[in-house]
């Protein structure tokens, strides 16, 4: 019986190892949404719009990597908006 509660968390963490850590990072930020339909826009908005049209290299995911230590739905809701790397445009661009 033991066993068969470990099998399901197992396979969570060997597959959840293995997700893209911009992904993951897209996630965490819809997942601060207040609503099941606004975390569900942000994912497919973030997610599923943006994978065909964004191509991320390894310092991209080393970035997202390195974001996921400091990104939390505190931090968006103090608009420490860097903790989850969002930049912010000057004026001039």
């Amino acid at each position: 019986m033991r066993l068969s509660l470990l099998f399901p968390a197992l396979l969570a963490a060997l597959f959840g190892a293995c997700q893209d850590p911009c992904i993951a990072l897209a996630e965490r930020i819809c997942a601060c949404e207040p609503t099941e339909s606004d975390r569900r826009s942000c994912r497919n908005a973030r997610i599923v719009d943006q994978q065909s049209r964004v191509t991320i290299d390894d310092a991209d995911r080393e970035l997202c990597a390195a974001k996921l230590d400091t990104c939390s739905c505190g931090a968006l809701d103090e608009n420490d908006l860097d903790a989850c790397g969002f930049v912010v445009a000057s004026e001039g661009e």
